[in-house]
């Protein structure tokens, strides 16, 4: 389900109202709700917090779990967007005068 139908579904079956007077609550233009269920348009953070708001719900950021996050990965591999990888900090020398090769 998208975000548009999401809040559509949640408009028309959790509060059973129109999009004028679900837009009026929520201090949005009906074009703006109106784009936003169709999934069209940009809404910005303060729509999307205004409408989100009367469902009782919030718009965050969240950090992924180490299984999400490799999910992730993978799949964004597999279609072609490689994730680069990080090679760990080489750790210092234990002979601190002795030269690094490739220095």
């Amino acid at each position: 389900m998208t975000l548009g139908g999401a809040v559509k579904r949640l408009r028309e079956n959790l509060l059973g109202v129109s999009q004028e007077r679900f837009a009026l609550a929520s201090k949005i233009s009906k074009r703006a709700l109106s784009q936003l269920e169709v999934d069209s348009g940009n809404p910005t953070l303060a729509t999307l917090d205004s409408v989100f708001k009367k469902f009782g719900l919030i718009i965050s950021l969240a950090h992924l779990n180490p299984v999400d996050l490799n999910s992730a990965a993978a799949k964004k591999s597999n279609a072609g967007f490689d994730i680069p990888t990080v090679t760990p900090a080489r750790p210092p020398s234990p002979f601190p005068n002795e030269p690094i090769e490739g220095r």
